[in-house]
């Protein structure tokens, strides 16, 4: 049972007010999902040799529980988001995270490496998305470290997305996406009508030559010529050729090529999600030129409660962008913002598709256009249902494949 609620800027949201809602708002438990779910891929390919268990678990078990489970949609009030703020219980699992992470994939690419002649190439394809996919999980957490003001917080952010080769959406990220989302000038924003495959060359691109501009500009701030020591860009760009090569002085060039295998999945994943993040939604532009401020209009939510704790209430999206201070436990659902007709995991799968998530998402955005909120769409959920029963037969018949190539 909810209630509506607006808060001080106008904007609505659903409230239970049950006391179930209360405990899990103060707990920190649920968020342990992602390091326990890197050990169950460990256990995965250790014990099991499968390694499309876990992607089973990641794109079936996870959607199922969204749908069966009811929306996390508990707001904190402005007192609770003080209490809940800069407590250690949540910081743990974002570190936990980053470390589990980093000894699974390490101990992932020596696995492979020696036992490369026992490793079927179905297998082996297997381990390098389930390892691509872990490391796109944590760039989400390097997202929630570097987003805040803490040295070390923002240290760790960084470094977690060496693994990844994309430090540099660290700058572009913060000053460049923030700034400029839903305008034609954001690389990382996806227009109206344009597929995920046209979309990654612009923001892997863009993203990268606009993180130099920034860069450059401040080093001009700061009274310094654009390329010198201190420029970030020319230190990430460097690493860019540096960590590879130390995978290769360790692992050999079998396991540097794993290892680039696995940070290109990871980029492929992570600019799905900035693609489904912001699909269509575009900001006006002023009588004076400017382009209106951003708000929870200009952003996709998700209130599906396991992928909100399995990606660190990322899917409260729009608040993110309206406040992007705010730590993750503290961010709020609005019924007035867009809202996706699944949780994450699922639509960036239905996004490799682009006849079906056109057919489903212009629907929903004219919906959201018209009625100036989200509303339920039967047709579109059944559509949906059908391809998430598809998209678990496959992952399903994929793990049990595994245990006999």
């Amino acid at each position: 049972m909810a209630i509506t609620v607006v808060n001080p800027n106008g904007h609505r949201s659903l409230q239970p007010f049950y006391k179930g809602e209360e405990m899990i708002l103060f707990s920190s438990i649920q968020y342990y999902l992602v390091p326990f779910i890197y050990c169950l891929g460990y256990l995965g390919v250790m014990y099991l040799h499968n390694p499309y268990l876990l992607i089973f678990i990641a794109y079936s078990l996870i959607p199922f529980l969204d749908s069966f489970f009811n929306f996390d949609l508990r707001n904190p009030t402005k007192e609770e988001q003080k209490q809940l703020e800069g407590k250690l219980r949540f910081k743990i699992p974002l570190y936990f995270a980053v470390l589990t992470e980093w000894i699974f994939s390490t101990w992932i690419i020596y696995y492979v490496t020696q036992n490369s002649q026992n490793i079927s190439l179905f297998n082996l394809i297997g381990i390098i998305f389930l390892t691509g996919n872990g490391s796109a999980s944590n760039i989400n957490v390097a997202h929630e470290l570097f987003h805040k003001t803490g040295l070390l917080d923002k240290f760790f952010g960084t470094f977690t997305l060496a693994k990844n080769l994309y430090m540099h959406f660290t700058i572009e990220h913060q000053y460049g996406h923030h700034r400029n989302v839903s305008t034609p000038n954001d690389p990382a924003t996806s227009r109206y009508g344009q597929t995920l495959y046209e979309y990654l060359p612009q923001t892997i691109i863009g993203s990268y030559f606009s993180a130099w501009r920034i860069e450059n500009k401040f080093q001009r701030l700061q009274g310094r010529h654009p390329f010198n020591p201190f420029n970030k860009m020319i230190i990430y760009t460097i690493l860019y050729f540096i960590i590879p090569y130390i995978h290769y002085l360790v692992f050999g060039l079998y396991g540097m090529f794993f290892f680039l295998c696995t940070a290109f999945i990871s980029v492929i994943y992570l600019e799905a999600i900035n693609y489904i993040e912001h699909y269509g939604l575009m900001r006006e532009k002023t009588e004076d030129g400017h382009y209106e401020k951003v708000d929870i209009r200009h952003s996709w939510n998700a209130p599906h409660r396991f992928s909100n704790y399995l990606l660190f209430k990322l899917q409260r999206h729009s608040d993110h962008h309206e406040n992007g201070y705010k730590e993750y436990q503290t961010l709020c659902s609005y019924t007035d913002s867009p809202t996706l007709p699944h949780g994450y995991p699922v639509c960036i799968l239905i996004s490799f598709y682009p006849p079906l998530w056109f057919e489903i998402m212009h629907e929903v955005l004219e919906s959201y256009k018209k009625e100036k909120k989200s509303i339920p769409l039967p047709n579109i959920e059944k559509k949906i249902d059908n391809y998430t029963q598809k998209v678990s037969l496959i992952t399903m018949t994929l793990s049990v494949l595994s245990f006999f190539i």
